[in-house]
């Protein structure tokens, strides 16, 4: 079998979906040093991939130019003659494309259909021994004999977006002696979401505990109305960074900070990328789906005995079965405390004593 000289990779969406790509890329770069290696992404997560210096081309499918669109990128991939494609999203546009491509090798990201609809609808042991998402990125590729080198996930951007995190940060009022923690209280469904009320009573717990620390709330322009809640309700001085600044410009704030409280989102598989410790709330998903955080630093909050847990694979717009247990019976208390347990181990060498402050916590009533 000869080596690949024109790689082609399809990932279309979302966030953490494409994050966890990068470390089959950088295997792809580590066995084949000098092989074209290009992806395939709509245009909205396109940054994700842009500075990754393992690519050499970033092709753009945008949906809102239909399946006109598609057969035109589809016949400019085919002219570019690609050795090998690896479809990482097994969707009808991937798979529309792959077979354009006329590829002579091809890899599929296995979703496990059968398997997943069996462990969600009937709780079924069939997911158990199935790998995370990034493992079986790996596995699509597997007939080339990659190494996981075991580093995991990663994210590049450029200096502008350095710079435009320090200007957000700067109008907010953020000093650089300051220590910052992030809170993502955004998700793509409402059942992956914990309460707001809840991010709220944190914060301000938090704002009243560590005074050294500056407090972040993160997201896209549909998170601005939890932002504001959290402000808002909190009574503590937060920055509300909701809608403010790109998604590379968000990675480097996150970068920046100590720790990141943050519910089953992009954002979480953001922090893990950039090497920030993780506190992530889990509800209507579950470890066996594939995308719980991976760094040994990470920490995961999910109720423990819940027989309707998972209830989807990625999550719904309302509990379905109306009482939402899931998240709201991760009590603030609870979050507040592993936050505390991971700020110990992350921050001793700063000499923050966390355990006299917190009993400024345990008298805040939620």
């Amino acid at each position: 079998m000869s080596e690949p000289a024109r790689i082609l990779l399809l990932r279309l969406s979302a966030i953490g979906d494409v994050v966890l790509t990068s470390p089959l890329i950088r295997a792809l770069r580590q066995r084949f040093p000098n092989a074209q290696i290009d992806f395939v992404i709509k245009p909205a997560f396109a940054e994700l991939v842009a500075h990754n210096p393992h690519l050499n081309t970033v092709h753009r499918v945008d949906p809102a130019t239909g399946l006109k669109g598609l057969a035109q990128l589809g016949m400019h991939l085919r002219r570019a003659r690609y050795d090998l494609v690896l479809d990482l999203h097994r969707n009808f546009r991937t798979i529309f494309l792959t077979r354009l491509c006329a590829a002579p090798r091809v890899g599929h990201y296995h979703k496990h259909l059968l398997r997943r609809w069996l462990f969600v609808k009937f709780k079924a042991a069939t997911m158990q021994q199935i790998p995370s998402v990034s493992q079986r990125y790996l596995q699509a590729a597997e007939f080339l004999n990659l190494q996981d080198d075991g580093v995991g996930t990663e994210l590049f951007w450029g200096a502008a977006h350095e710079e435009e995190a320090l200007c957000v940060l700067d109008e907010a009022g953020w000093k650089e002696n300051r220590a910052l923690l992030c809170l993502a209280p955004g998700a793509g469904y409402f059942t992956k979401r914990w309460p707001v009320e809840y991010f709220a009573e944190v914060a301000r717990a938090l704002a009243a505990a560590f005074k050294n620390f500056a407090i972040a709330i993160l997201g896209g322009k549909q998170d601005r109305e939890f932002g504001k809640h959290i402000r808002e309700h909190s009574r503590a001085e937060i920055f509300d960074l909701t809608g403010k600044c790109s998604l590379l410009a968000s990675a480097a704030i996150i970068k920046r900070s100590q720790l990141m409280l943050a519910n089953d989102s992009g954002l979480m598989h953001i922090a893990e990328a950039v090497g920030t410790p993780v506190l992530a709330l889990f509800g209507s998903t579950t470890r066996e789906l594939g995308f719980f955080p991976q760094r040994a630093a990470s920490r995961v909050l999910e109720h423990p005995s819940l027989s309707c847990r998972p209830c989807s694979h990625l999550g719904y717009r309302a509990c379905p079965r109306g009482h939402f247990r899931c998240m709201k019976e991760i009590a603030p208390q609870l979050v507040l405390d592993e936050m505390k347990r991971t700020l110990d181990a992350t921050t001793s060498t700063q000499q923050i004593r966390l355990r006299d402050t917190m009993t400024v916590i345990q008298q805040e009533s939620f």
